[in-house]
């Protein structure tokens, strides 16, 4: 089992751009967990959608509440047609989609502009890569790399130059917000996302809501059984 770092009581954060996407988790988490019995000490956030205000409430809560470690949830849409809806993934790789320009039908980026180095911190070849994943994915969830974008991908053009582009396999409008403070103020992270829908699929008919929702929240509660199982015999 991966090691964590050991900590008197640890203080998690755990965050979302919106309430629903973690009220279930409200209701069902163990409340000894907010009444100081357990040795993790979780309090929720919720942040805004798209990466200015997640950005900001991120860097905002990192300084005020100085946590040990912050837990991203959420549902997401997929890129790929072979991946089950309502499946849940631990995100390692971010990659921001749509800073740049579209010139002759190609997709550039700040890196393919010239204006972002493709190493300079904390990108590593272009990408956001949790660095912390190793040692936080206690439940052994699947990894995935994920694109965050301020405007969702509707246009079929748009998903193949991204695709081609970046290999995704997931979407979000939060992720890279929390990968990129995080690294920057060196704050142990996770993101974890619950596939809700294709990419493209506007129909909400064929979105999975419920389950993944359900799913996530599963997911969640025994991610954070693991950490009370460590932290109690650290």
């Amino acid at each position: 089992m991966p090691t964590i770092p050991t900590f008197v009581r640890m203080k998690m954060l755990l965050i979302a751009a919106t309430e629903k996407e973690i009220s279930l988790l409200r209701d069902t988490l163990d409340p000894l967990h907010f009444s100081g019995s357990s040795p993790v000490e979780i309090s929720f956030h919720v942040t805004g959608v798209g990466m200015l205000a997640a950005g900001f409430s991120i860097a905002e809560l990192i300084y005020s509440q100085k946590p040990d470690f912050i837990l991203q949830v959420g549902i997401a849409g997929t890129f790929n047609d072979d991946l089950p809806l309502g499946k849940v993934f631990a995100i390692k790789v971010e990659y921001i989609g749509d800073a740049g320009v579209v010139e002759n039908n190609m997709f550039k980026d700040l890196f393919d502009l010239g204006l972002q180095d493709d190493n300079n911190f904390p990108f590593t070849r272009k990408k956001l890569t949790n660095t912390y994943l190793e040692k936080w994915n206690v439940t052994n969830l699947p990894i995935a790399t994920a694109i965050t974008v301020n405007e969702i991908t509707t246009r079929q053009e748009r998903i193949l130059q991204l695709k081609e582009k970046y290999n995704p396999a997931i979407e979000s409008m939060e992720g890279a917000s929390l990968h990129y403070c995080c690294l920057k103020t060196n704050t142990p992270f996770m993101q974890i996302r619950a596939t809700s829908n294709r990419v493209g699929e506007r129909d909400k008919r064929k979105w999975v809501f419920n389950e993944a929702f359900q799913n996530i929240s599963v997911a969640v509660a025994d991610f954070i059984q693991h950490l009370d199982n460590i932290q109690e015999t650290t």
